[in-house]
């Protein structure tokens, strides 16, 4: 495993590489990985050269204490990806990936980044849209893994591979990993106990329930039954951020004729925030 930590020598490796022709693929995490990481290495296997970039994004964090505190498990990550026979990983320092980053402060997101986590997450998506287009511009990838979990992400990442780089990276989309229990994997899990832990899994059987139900009944009566979801989660003092159905291309509000619909939740656990999304 080739550990590259500056970013002119990982673009002279990217150069070289491309010059030689071959094909690299490029999985962007924030390290302590876990089986939905895992997932997305398996999902490359058969691909030329592939690079896993490990960065802790501090643009994409709402609150410095929740940055802080992100956990860190290098020694596990690279044994994980040794096991995953993954060619480099690139684990730039913070300065030169936020100093000498054109921030695309003026760039107007899409509308879509403005609803669900953008609503609640100020300034998140700018975050996020800003560090992946470097690390695009950096390594040069043909192509880029990401999970389905954070679906309003994965369509950002399309509209910033179409807007910058002409559709030339193939973005390639994971399944959601989930635990036994349902609940969506996620670095954050980690830090539920487990009755918080199973708490969380309750979540993903009202999005289970709901699916059905909407799947034979008329969606016009999701506003009075997401009602009835917050109420009964609330009991178990389990706080819903938001819930909403919305069209799965576009994030818009569905109507009768739209078929690809997606059921999206963010729900606190204590003071732990976790998102799920699943297709009706």
């Amino acid at each position: 495993l080739n550990i590259i930590n500056s970013v002119e020598e990982q673009e002279k490796l990217c150069k070289r590489l491309t010059d030689d022709n071959i094909k690299i693929s490029l999985i962007p995490t924030m390290g302590n990985l876990h089986l939905g990481h895992e997932s997305l290495l398996k999902a490359s296997i058969n691909d030329d050269y592939r690079i896993v970039s490990l960065f802790v994004n501090p643009l994409q964090f709402n609150n410095y204490k929740d940055y802080k505190n992100y956990p860190k498990t290098i020694e596990k990550d690279l044994k994980i990806l040794k096991l995953h026979n993954i060619d480099c990983l690139f684990m730039p320092n913070e300065k030169d990936m936020i100093l000498k980053t054109n921030h695309d402060i003026e760039r107007k997101l899409p509308d879509f980044a403005n609803i669900l986590c953008g609503k609640f997450r100020k300034s998140h998506f700018q975050g996020v849209y800003s560090i992946v287009k470097k690390l695009f511009n950096i390594i040069k990838p043909q192509k880029a893994y990401f999970g389905k979990k954070d679906f309003q992400q994965l369509l950002l990442i399309k509209y910033l591979v179409k807007e910058c780089f002409k559709n030339t990276i193939d973005i390639i989309e994971c399944e959601t990993i989930r635990e036994k229990s349902g609940l969506a994997m996620s670095s954050r899990n980690n830090k539920l106990s487990v009755k918080q832990n199973r708490l969380a899994a309750l979540v993903f059987n009202e999005l289970v329930s709901l699916r059905k139900y909407l799947k034979n009944n008329n969606i016009d009566l999701f506003p009075m039954l997401r009602e009835e979801i917050i109420k009964k989660l609330s009991k178990q003092d389990i706080k819903i951020e938001y819930l909403d159905i919305l069209c799965r291309n576009n994030l818009n509000t569905p109507t009768e004729q739209d078929i690809d619909i997606n059921i999206f939740v963010a729900f606190y656990i204590g003071d732990v925030r976790l998102i799920d999304n699943i297709e009706i």
